[in-house]
């Protein structure tokens, strides 16, 4: 699981599932769920002893998720939501250092009109 820096992750630009599963969990449980089973539905049963879950929750978190999801098979949004985010975090601020569209949409491995979408997220966004 690649280790990443989620304290500059903005929940609010979340999808809303994956918020709700930040509420529940807490962001880093969140991620971790998310790095492990993202994409998939993931049955959360009603005793913690019958999940593979254990090994990747904290306990207090386990039960957290249980609490709230018991009995229901919950689709976890994939981690490239928060890589993402932070990927055009990086871009906006090499942009405003003075980038270009092209440099920035080759080292990304973006269209232009991807970098142009993302430096426009930021304008809205702070406005």
């Amino acid at each position: 699981m690649e280790v990443i820096d989620l304290t500059q992750i903005d929940i609010s630009q979340l999808p809303h599932s994956l918020q709700m599963l930040i509420d529940c969990i807490g962001l880093e449980n969140a991620y971790r769920l998310t790095c492990t089973y993202g994409g998939r539905p993931k049955y959360i049963p009603k005793h913690p002893e019958r999940t593979s879950l254990a090994e990747i929750l904290p306990h207090d978190a386990l039960h957290a998720l249980i609490k709230r999801y018991a009995g229901m098979a919950l689709e976890i949004p994939k981690s490239d939501h928060f890589c993402r985010q932070l990927r055009n975090q990086q871009i906006q601020r090499e942009s405003s250092n003075g980038y270009s569209r092209s440099v920035l949409a080759d080292k990304y491995g973006l269209s232009l009109r991807q970098i142009g979408n993302i430096r426009r997220q930021e304008s809205t966004t702070h406005r």
